[in-house]
């Protein structure tokens, strides 16, 4: 009797909890704690991924080349971004480039055989020539570049990113020219204006890269990497994309409260119809990459608790000598309790944890 006692208890504790009451506190309270924990990766900067590699001029490589490189003053300032596309990996941007040099050392020629290995200068003016002394040339040229980037979207549509262009010339070798480029350098007016992006922080890396000819000889160039900090501000995107994944959730979810099993099932067949043809669209703003993204998660996530539900809700369409309903009344109160654990879960490690630190 005291066994039987104790099903009793648990079965209407376990019950309460599909009910409408207990549901819509568990809504409200689940849905404060994930926006409290979007808070975090929405206003902070963190960026996945690896940048390109430059090898540093040490003393060390110096005495190895056997002199000191002439040092080459650099100058780069982005003026205007005409199209700057994180979806379709396309950038075209203006900018202004300029170096002081010693002609006497290295000719105007070879400075012109400047490039970008991270973008092509689909515009490049003449060269702006101005001799400050007998031993110094400064040039520039107003370019414009068409550019790509490798971007990590492991954290789409959280994604924050290092965009990088990388200045080389191979006309000329390291050992005998260095690009210098200062932070004062490398400028990046306020006025310049990304569409959903902000402008966290800008840093230059001046080196050298390094590879093999086809002679298996070791060959170095001068590189710089000028590399942008971006923020997503794009409040906009992040709604479309969340926001009917989460109600298209929390109505299936709140199905369960509902005893009606006929109404219940046709309801949760219109909402795994209504998800998927969600899930379609939100395809086509997502990038498109062969590897999962935090967006994919959450969207496999929903998808399973829903077909949970389905198979749920399709049990209470059964006759009870089939399947009991004292049974049923248990299990929909335990699935609600590990739906909502598991969802501020899955929430948190994906937001706070998954791709940290990468």
């Amino acid at each position: 009797m005291v066994f039987q006692g104790e099903i009793m208890n648990a079965r209407i504790v376990l019950e309460y909890f599909s009910s409408v009451a207990a549901q819509i506190i568990l809504m409200i309270l689940s849905a404060a704690i994930v926006v409290y924990l979007f808070v975090k990766p929405v206003t902070e900067f963190k960026s996945v991924g690896k940048e390109s590699f430059v090898m540093k001029v040490t003393p060390e490589v110096i005495a190895k080349w056997g002199k000191e490189p002439m040092h080459v003053k650099t100058g780069f300032m982005i003026h205007e971004f005409l199209q700057f596309d994180t979806i379709k990996n396309s950038f075209l941007m203006n900018a202004v480039i300029s170096f002081e040099f010693d002609p006497t050392k290295v000719s105007q020629d070879v400075i012109d055989k400047f490039s970008f290995t991270k973008g092509d200068m689909v515009k490049k003016s003449d060269p702006v020539v101005k001799k400050i002394s007998d031993n110094l040339t400064f040039v520039q040229y107003y370019i414009r570049i068409q550019s790509s980037a490798l971007f990590d979207y492991a954290m789409f549509p959280l994604d924050d990113h290092k965009f990088s262009l990388n200045l080389t010339n191979n006309a000329v070798e390291a050992q005998n020219v260095i690009f210098d480029v200062s932070s004062e350098n490398f400028s990046i007016p306020q006025y310049v204006f990304l569409s959903g992006w902000h402008i966290v922080s800008h840093e230059p890396m001046s080196g050298y890269v390094e590879f093999t000819s086809q002679e298996n000889q070791p060959v170095q160039h001068p590189k710089v990497r000028f590399t942008v900090d971006i923020k997503k501000q794009d409040l906009r995107q992040l709604l479309l994309i969340f926001l009917p994944l989460f109600i298209l959730f929390y109505i299936s979810i709140f199905i369960l409260a509902v005893k009606d099993f006929a109404t219940d099932l046709n309801t949760m067949l219109f909402v795994i119809t209504a998800y998927v043809a969600n899930a379609i669209v939100i395809q086509g703003m997502s990038p498109d990459v062969g590897y999962f993204m935090l967006l994919d998660y959450f969207v496999l996530f929903f998808l399973i608790v829903m077909f949970i539900v389905f198979v749920i809700t399709f049990l209470g369409t059964l006759p009870e000598e089939t399947f009991s309903k004292d049974l049923l009344a248990m299990l929909r109160g335990f699935l609600v309790i590990c739906i909502y654990v598991t969802l501020i879960a899955a929430t948190y490690y994906l937001t706070h944890v998954y791709k940290i630190g990468a």
